[in-house]
């Protein structure tokens, strides 16, 4: 068990010493108080972008193969 605490150390270290991450909206050093932004104005840029649905995830749907199909019947007399 103590070995697994150690290794948790071990990477807790790494992340601190790792380059900080660039902003998803213009590519400038993240802040802390705004993560993962690097300013309140890019996160509501990316907020707005959410709103507006400007993010998308491109759906194929899919055709309902168990419905029964159509039949052109006409009503007989």
């Amino acid at each position: 068990m103590s070995d697994k605490i150690a290794d948790l150390g071990a990477r807790r270290a790494r992340k601190r010493d790792a380059k900080p991450r660039k902003c998803p909206i213009c590519g400038k050093p993240a802040v802390e108080a705004t993560r993962p932004f690097c300013s309140e104005r890019c996160r509501k840029i990316d907020l707005d972008r959410w709103r507006t649905e400007t993010y998308r995830v491109p759906v194929v749907e899919a055709d309902d193969d168990d419905a029964p199909a159509p039949t052109d019947q006409k009503d007989e007399p």
